[in-house]
């Protein structure tokens, strides 16, 4: 299990943040060592680079679990991320 930094808002919306990547769930569970998103149509996740700000929804290919959805960006933030170095 990635060891995600997780802070819940005040309208229940989880952030799990990690190496720059911030996802945002309405709910999750945790299962098989994975935390499943209780709606995952409606999660995003986004990242920042040089000020420009990258993200993408989970509701056109969908991912049920928070890992598999920060290994998808986590690839395009690699890539983002040596361009502008």
């Amino acid at each position: 299990m990635y060891r995600f930094n997780k802070i819940q808002d005040n309208d229940g919306i989880w952030r799990f943040e990690l190496d720059g990547i911030n996802l945002l769930v309405d709910g999750y569970t945790i299962k098989d060592e994975k935390h499943w998103i209780k709606n995952p149509q409606t999660a995003i996740a986004y990242f920042n680079i040089s000020g420009h700000l990258y993200g993408v929804s989970n509701s056109l290919k969908t991912f049920p679990t928070i890992e598999d959805l920060y290994d998808t960006l986590f690839q395009q933030y690699q890539f983002f991320k040596r361009k502008t170095a």
